[in-house]
């Protein structure tokens, strides 16, 4: 048996402290204690200390440590960082430095884009009738005396010497800006009076005036629907009215465009749906649709429109930028043209002065009750400022020449006929293009036919959609759909052959395609004017014709 081994202790059990410091310490807590329960709400720190010590000793330890470190942080002086190593330069280094310093560009530029840029005209003067001076790429090609079938001044009355005579009178006494929102101090007499003859013109009880057409409808309409609303639309709006639509908050439906059997099914099943979830209030509904489209140049079938919206009871909104002052024998738009009664029709009725009227901005007509509601609820009416002076006479005397004269109509009607009747009688031209528009459209769209675009570019309007919704969805910044752009070029190529050859303005639609939120396809638009004579019109058909077929045709 092994005798146990007695080892010594290479520590001690206990380090004993002096008693000294135990006193001193003593004393110091107790001082410390003392005087800090003289500050005013100090027990309740100490009861919380007390009872926090209690329950976990190792919170306190923490807390203390927290405590420390925040009392040197505040207390201790920052260093400046980089101090010691920067360099003294005298004047002359550093005015050398900023010369040398080239800031990058706030928008890295898109190489893609520059030949967008570089086809956008720019008109530099205006000679007769229908002729313009344009340049091209800041200046590097020059037209002079080009025939413009561009512009939406379809009834060219503000070119007529009693318009002129008032907007220098009117610049005379008014200045040339309003200098202010409608509701502040920007409008004056003479903007009452235009909403005053807009809404006797059209036939409905009141108007208002906005300063800019395109925000128009992206105003108005989330000015009247909040969050569980209904808005059943066209499939081919345009960009603005889908804007509209997405500021809404609203739940939006889209119908196949200008199919009213597809626009009833859709109202029935959300009829049914309705009823079956029983909702404690009940939502608006509105249906939404333009006059004449801006993509296709089609005409709305307002009959079936205002049928199926009585039978389901929704309210009407339609835009009739296109169609005011080029649809009815008056231009009173669409209602005149299918002979119905604006006031009993359409609900909210959204139009332009910068196209048939020939000025500037825009114009919503209705119901008292609806235009009450825009001034103090429609953001563009309260924070936009008001069209100038000149622009709203100028319009009100274009309403009344209209109203006595409606010969200007007449004429764009038959021109606009004339030219559809052109392209699509030509059986050589439709095996390349095909024509959207209306003949009774002052624009006429046409686009290339389904298979010329898949023969030369592998591509549908769907496939490019789909595309183009990919990239929004997964938030690709850098939006570019091949495809799409090839076929643009293409266009692009045929306006600028009209351009060249013929000295002829024509133009691309100009879609940006990650702002569309529906399917698109690139198309050209011609316009024409009451002030062109038909064989002016008659010549530049043929100078199109020959671009469209020459490009086409190549393999």
């Amino acid at each position: 048996m092994i005798d146990s081994v007695n080892v010594p202790e290479v520590l001690p059990s206990s380090i004993p402290v002096p008693s000294a410091v135990i006193s001193s310490a003593s004393y110091l807590w107790f001082y410390f204690i003392t005087f800090f329960k003289l500050i005013p709400g100090a027990h309740y720190v100490i009861d919380y200390v007390e009872k926090s010590h209690q329950d976990d000793p190792y919170r306190t330890f923490v807390e203390v440590l927290l405590i420390l470190y925040s009392i040197v942080y505040f207390l201790s002086k920052p260093k400046k960082k980089g101090a010691v190593d920067q360099p003294k330069l005298s004047e002359k280094e550093i005015d050398n430095l900023i010369e040398e310093w080239e800031p990058e560009p706030i928008v890295v530029p898109d190489e893609r884009n520059e030949w967008r840029l570089a086809k956008i005209p720019v008109i530099e003067g205006s000679g007769a009738d229908n002729v313009i001076n344009i340049t091209r790429d800041n200046g590097k090609e020059a037209y002079a005396s080009a025939f413009n079938l561009c512009s939406f001044n379809f009834l060219q009355l503000s070119k007529h010497p009693r318009v002129v005579e008032i907007a220098k009178e009117i610049i005379k006494n008014y200045g040339v800006g309003s200098c202010g929102p409608a509701g502040f101090y920007g409008n004056e007499d003479v903007h009452y009076n235009l909403e005053y003859d807009l809404a006797s013109f059209f036939g409905t009880e009141n108007s208002v005036l906005y300063g800019q057409d395109f925000c128009v409808s992206s105003s108005v309409i989330p000015a009247f629907t909040k969050r569980g609303d209904v808005i059943v639309a066209d499939d081919k709006i345009s960009v603005s009215s889908q804007n509209a639509l997405q500021l809404s908050r609203s739940t939006v439906y889209y119908y196949k465009h200008n199919d009213m059997a597809s626009l009833e099914n859709l109202l029935h099943e959300l009829d049914e749906a309705e009823k079956k979830e029983k909702l404690p209030a009940i939502p608006r509904k509105f249906i939404v649709t333009e006059g004449i489209f801006h993509r296709t140049g089609e005409i709305a079938p307002l009959p079936e429109l205002v049928q199926l919206k009585r039978k389901y009871k929704y309210r009407l909104f339609i835009d009739e930028t296109f169609s005011i002052g080029v649809l009815g024998a008056t231009g009173r738009g669409l209602t005149e043209y299918y002979n119905i009664n604006r006031a009993t029709s359409i609900d909210i009725t959204v139009g332009s002065l910068a196209t048939a009227i020939g000025s500037s901005g825009g114009f919503v007509l209705g119901d008292n009750v609806m235009v009450r509601h825009q001034r103090i609820g429609s953001n563009a009416y309260c924070f936009s400022a008001s069209l100038p002076p000149y622009a709203v006479r100028t319009a009100s005397t274009v309403l009344q020449m209209m109203d006595e004269d409606n010969s200007s109509v007449t004429k764009l009607r038959y021109l606009s006929n004339k030219l559809h009747e052109w392209f699509q009688t030509d059986t050589e031209l439709l095996r390349y293009i095909e024509v959207t528009s209306h003949r009774d459209s002052s624009v006429l769209h046409f686009q290339l036919t389904d298979a010329q675009r898949q023969q030369k570019f592998g591509s549908s309007i769907e496939s490019v959609f789909q595309e183009s919704q990919y990239q929004q969805q997964h938030c690709i910044s850098d939006h570019f759909v091949e495809s799409w752009e090839k076929e643009e070029i293409f266009l692009q190529a045929i306006v600028d052959t009209v351009l060249i050859d013929g000295n002829i303005l024509i133009s691309r639609d100009t879609i940006v395609l990650k702002q569309e939120t529906l399917p698109v396809t690139p198309n050209i638009s011609i316009c024409c004017n009451s002030s062109m004579e038909e064989s002016q019109l008659l010549d530049a058909y043929n100078v199109i014709r020959i671009a469209i077929i020459k490009h086409c045709s190549e393999a």
